[in-house]
């Protein structure tokens, strides 16, 4: 059973009324929600298969957008299928500014053999749209329903059949709500995950499993780990060194290999030292629950795993 999503700090007696009503929108997100195992739809796809917009394709599979819609080419531009879903089903949330002709990262997967994409329905359900026949049928799998005022999310695809998604909303004086589902057949059915330990709070920056158990979340200056996929998360302690205190602040999701944990913290959004790029790379032996310093970095060194 998923737990509340609790804790948003009120602000001043000014904003009480918004804080309370922000609040209580997140709050009626499933206070008993129970496992969601979700049906598949097949939807036709919009527009027939000899529709070709006159756009060229970068690779084999790819997409693009054009008078408001979206299409997929599985043969490097020869082909084009229209996507069924609308602008803004493919910009839902909290994305003023992000350009419309290209879909947010980690929001979508494309193979030859397998197509899909987040889309925002009726602003409040997250769902992944997928096709496994090139765009000739589509299918619908609600991953998160009646999520108030969504702002952020991503998918997450590991092996196995193994996908997490990642939702937030709610935000209400820089606070926000989270919710985490996690699918074992490659995103048909889900389950959301009890998440206990995180409570709302500061804007998610980033989410992300390195497998079926290990999952980090990102919230600007913190990091939360969980080593139970999912069910509970505490702080990661990450040992900056006092010199670089107030210049290595925003930690970003670790990478992994056989021994260790690789975990890159940046200088957020205000940082120019060294003209702001740099960052401190840490590593970790006890699967993310502290990191150790070890080097700065240049961007070009990012590749640390």
């Amino acid at each position: 059973m998923a737990h509340y999503l609790r804790g948003i700090v009120f602000g001043a007696l000014l904003t009480g009324a918004t804080l309370s009503s922000g609040w209580y929108a997140w709050q009626q997100i499933q206070e008993n929600q129970t496992l969601q195992q979700t049906q598949l739809t097949t939807k036709a796809a919009l527009g027939p298969k000899t529709e070709t917009p006159q756009m060229v394709a970068s690779k084999a599979v790819d997409y693009a957008f054009t008078n408001k819609k979206m299409y997929l080419t599985f043969d490097f531009g020869k082909n084009w299928q229209q996507v069924p879903a609308t602008m803004e089903e493919f910009f839902g949330g909290d994305f003023s500014g992000q350009p419309q002709n290209q879909l947010l990262p980690d929001t979508y997967q494309m193979t030859i053999t397998r197509a899909g994409l987040l889309i925002v329905k009726d602003h409040k359900n997250l769902v992944w749209l997928e096709t496994t026949d090139q765009g000739q049928t589509w299918q619908e799998s609600v991953i998160f329903k009646d999520i108030s005022g969504i702002r952020n999310y991503k998918i997450n695809f590991l092996n196995k059949g193994f996908v997490a998604a990642f939702v937030t909303g709610g935000r209400v004086m820089g606070q926000e709500g989270y919710q985490i589902a996690t699918s074992h057949d490659d995103g048909q059915t889900w389950i959301t995950a009890q998440a206990k330990g995180l409570d709302a709070g500061p804007l998610m920056t980033d989410a992300g499993f390195l497998d079926e158990k290990l999952a980090f979340f990102a919230r600007k200056t913190e990091l939360l780990v969980s080593q139970d996929g999912g069910k509970t998360f505490t702080p990661s302690t990450i040992q900056v060194p006092e010199r670089y205190h107030n210049i290595f602040i925003w930690p970003e999701i670790p990478t992994k290999d056989s021994k260790k944990l690789s975990l890159l913290v940046n200088q957020g959004d205000a940082g120019d030292y060294r003209g702001g790029l740099v960052k401190g790379l840490f590593e970790s032996e006890d699967n993310g629950l502290t990191f150790h310093f070890v080097a700065e970095v240049q961007p070009e060194e990012e590749n640390v795993g």
